[in-house]
């Protein structure tokens, strides 16, 4: 274990330097920027003016974050910068594409991989303790983080959208509903990340969380 150090006046923990702070910020950020959605009721299905601003945004942050990647990358770092920003994006502008009257399942996607995601690395390295037994290399308290920030997140932004009063639900949404929706793509997307995999986490997590909470929308709710 090493020493924490202190580095370009951020004070830092075992295992967090100040690369590890800026890669978790810019992990999260998407998902702080979505909650601007809450206050902007928009038409369901989106409008074109709506998801342009989506793929507009989503595409410059994935340039600027892909231009600017040595600056998160981690030492020995050998990972494709190429497939770790594009499986963000992909991830949850695919849902938009895909599920126009339902942005709900991609503020889900989003939040997953946000929040839970984003928190797993940060609790996992600050708190650590017991290993997963299927892989020593992640810790209990990352998964459980992921399970749970991410999950609440998730929650947040399905609820959010059932309070758009343009939103079109063909069936009433129940408290319990929107906890499914919102912690079971968590766990799948918690599990999928902390198996070992040659390919990226991004798409991984972003994949699973996708699939679970389409199905979970189809299952019970419909879709739009």
């Amino acid at each position: 274990m090493s020493e924490a150090t202190v580095t370009v006046g951020v004070s830092t923990s075992p295992g967090l330097d100040a690369v590890e702070l800026r890669r978790r910020w810019w992990h999260i950020s998407p998902g702080i920027l979505a909650v601007l959605l809450w206050f902007f009721p928009h038409r369901d299905p989106i409008s074109p003016t709506l998801y342009g601003i989506f793929v507009c945004a989503g595409v410059a942050l994935a340039l600027h974050i892909y231009i600017r990647y040595r600056k998160i990358a981690r030492q020995g770092d050998t990972s494709d910068r190429l497939d770790a920003v594009a499986g963000y994006a992909c991830s949850v502008l695919s849902m938009i594409l895909c599920f126009p009257a339902d942005i709900e399942l991609a503020l889900v996607v989003l939040a997953v991989l946000a929040f839970g995601d984003g928190s797993a690395t940060l609790v996992g390295k600050l708190v650590q303790g017991p290993r997963l037994p299927w892989n020593r290399e992640k810790s209990w308290s990352g998964f459980l983080a992921f399970v749970l920030i991410g999950g609440t997140m998730a929650s947040l932004m399905y609820w959010s959208e059932t309070q758009n009063p343009e939103a079109i639900f063909l069936k009433p949404v129940t408290t319990l509903q929107i906890l499914i929706c919102g912690f079971l793509p968590a766990m799948v997307g918690a599990f999928t990340e902390s198996i070992r995999s040659n390919i990226n986490d991004n798409i991984r997590v972003g994949l699973s969380a996708g699939v679970t909470v389409g199905l979970i929308q189809w299952l019970t709710l419909g879709i739009s």
